[in-house]
């Protein structure tokens, strides 16, 4: 499971609450961005005593499915993290923490070789160790099959000698197991094995071949099997309403050590709502204990003594995402026509109107923490000069898209003669998301295109709009099923919020690579596809190189525009006053397990 950076967190924040982290890349709409530091800490300092519950509220969509290995949506990472913790996470410095992990991994001279040692306390809910054979399993048996659609299985992918193969994992005893590569990879640790989870073999192994089976599966849907993996223990999942952990006394960090005695709440639960007005309104009245602060409640949060707000960068970016398959609009899939739109919709107005000043402009997918980004000769398509409206409309008529004046308004005309209506379709609940979704709406009708927004609920976002399948085919829905599927729900643009892992951009490649596995949006660039190939081999291994690779990266996807590139947002996010324990920082919750209530 991919637990260790912020990918796309259902726009509850920009990442989950208070959660385990989020996976490196997953789906999530534009909302209040996740937890960060404070601008000063004002930390508690007491003995974490074990009481009370955290309830941490959410305005954006549900998890899809409690059954890891099928989700792509933070959400549902975020819930299953309460209960099983990965190989490995950051901190807020982003250095490498271990958690089921007993020792770093070792990388062989030839850097071919990884060789991952686990503890030896590990317990599934039946008693039986977890083993390096539950990890070999879930990667042959699950993540690389055919018959289950495990949308990051890029990750675990290398290209050898033109052929897409998967790396060779071995079983060298219950405890250590080898994952050999043919190629090298600099970022394969990051991308991969540190967000690694397993399943336990003895109990899936009677699923396996069977996908609406295993899919259905009780024990996986309900997390019985996590024994002492994670802080807490599933104990109820209401839909739509709330989801409930109970503190696992098991833990295996807190029976001895710098975690001795965590978890210190008896619950976490995650709570939703269906505004943000009426999530804050909750945090407000204390009924629970943290949420995303909207922008323009920032100042009246922060005059009030019980509360404490989180103001930090993210690794998210908002983005419109363009449908470039069939049943998306044809202009799309023209990189003139999509420089045109990104030309008229103003960065600078989303940042000030939409998220308030605290947000900085997006025009490519590394964000500014990282230490791979630049600016150097990158398009900044929707900023300073090329914000122009007058230069997109020129831009249009040269890609065949002339504007005709229709009841005194501008209307483009498709190739068909008839003026272009783009269905632009967004989450409801934050008032981030809808007023972006508005800002696009007129920003692109001063260019005479007519834009229909639709608000659905993120369950049904991802299943009619999201995943795709090959008409006429028996194939299973998937977030890319190849350049001939198509959603089920036909759609041109939709507002969302993807994440980057600052140390390993690479990653994104599940995004923006022809055969990536989130790329929904059905985006192709041979160019793009050959540069995440070369950062991903030995001679990237050279930081220089890499750097080399990354703005070059950078520039070709800020020109070509697979999305439209809106802004890094800063969240703000609010903590009952007496919530202890908390490192400030840009990965806020990386230790959430040591939380605790200040005692009066």
């Amino acid at each position: 499971m991919k637990f260790y950076v912020v990918f796309l967190i259902i726009l509850v924040a920009l990442v989950a609450g208070c959660t385990s982290p989020a996976p490196s890349s997953t789906l999530t709409t534009s909302s209040t961005p996740s937890p960060s530091a404070p601008s000063t800490s004002t930390a508690i300092t007491a003995t974490p005593q074990v009481s009370g519950d955290f309830i941490d509220g959410d305005s954006g969509g549900d998890a899809e499915t409690l059954n890891w290995i099928l989700a792509a949506d933070a959400a549902s990472f975020s819930y299953v993290g309460h209960t099983v913790d990965s190989l490995a996470t950051y901190d807020n410095n982003w250095n490498v923490v271990l958690r089921h992990m007993a020792r770093p991994v070792e990388i062989s001279k030839d850097d071919l070789t990884y060789t991952i040692t686990i503890r030896d306390d590990l317990e599934w809910s039946d008693g039986q160790k977890v083993t390096a054979g539950d990890y070999v399993y879930t990667l042959k048996n699950l993540m690389f099959s055919d018959w289950l659609n495990y949308p990051y299985r890029s990750d675990w992918q290398e290209t050898v000698n033109g052929e897409t193969v998967f790396v060779e994992p071995v079983v060298v005893n219950d405890t250590t197991f080898t994952i050999k590569r043919r190629t090298v990879d600099p970022e394969f640790a990051d991308n991969a094995i540190y967000g690694l989870t397993p399943y336990p073999e003895h109990i899936v192994i009677k699923y396996e071949g069977d996908a609406q089976a295993f899919t259905q599966a009780p024990e996986l849907n309900d997390l019985s099997f996590t024994g002492n993996l994670g802080p807490y223990r599933f104990q109820e999942w209401v839909r739509n309403d709330k989801f409930v952990a109970q503190r696992n006394p098991d833990f295996y960090l807190g029976q001895s050590g710098p975690d001795a005695g965590s978890p210190f709440f008896e619950h976490f639960e995650i709570k939703l709502f269906g505004t943000s007005t009426a999530m804050q309104a909750a945090l407000e009245a204390g009924d629970i204990t943290s949420a995303g602060i909207e922008p323009e409640d920032v100042a009246k949060f922060k005059s009030m003594p019980d509360i404490k707000v989180y103001t930090e960068p993210t690794s998210g970016y908002d983005i419109v995402v363009l449908n470039q398959r069939q049943n998306g609009w044809e202009g799309l899939r023209n990189k003139a026509v999509r420089q045109a739109l990104a030309m008229s919709i103003s960065k600078q107005e989303v940042i000030n109107s939409v998220r308030l000043g605290f947000a900085d402009p997006a025009f490519s997918f590394i964000p500014k923490p990282s230490p791979w980004y630049t600016d150097e000769g990158v398009s900044q398509f929707g900023f300073g000069s090329l914000y122009n409206k007058e230069e997109a409309k020129q831009i249009l008529a040269g890609a065949g898209y002339e504007i005709k004046t229709v009841e005194g308004k501008p209307a483009l005309q498709g190739r068909d003669g008839k003026p272009v209506k783009l269905t632009l379709v967004t989450t409801p609940g934050s008032s981030i998301s809808e007023n972006l979704a508005f800002l696009v709406k007129q920003e692109l009708t001063d260019i005479g295109i007519e834009v229909e927004i639709k608000e659905v609920p993120w369950a049904t976002l991802l299943r009619q709009y999201v995943m795709n399948k090959v008409p006429d085919q028996d194939q299973q829905p998937g977030y890319n099923n190849g350049p001939a599927a198509v959603s089920e729900q036909p759609w041109d643009l939709i507002i969302m919020a993807f994440n980057t892992n600052p140390v390993a951009p690479s990653g994104s490649r599940v995004f923006f690579t022809s055969d990536g596995g989130l790329n929904y949006w059905g985006y192709s660039n041979p160019a793009v596809d050959e540069r995440f190939i070369e950062v991903s081999t030995a001679a990237a291994i050279d930081p220089e190189v890499r750097k080399k690779i990354y703005s070059e990266l950078s520039r070709t996807i800020a020109d070509d525009l697979p999305v439209i590139f809106l802004t890094f947002p800063r969240g703000n996010s609010g903590f009952r006053s007496n919530v202890a324990g908390i490192d400030p920082g840009m990965r806020l919750s990386w230790n959430y397990h040591k939380w605790y209530f200040a005692q009066p």
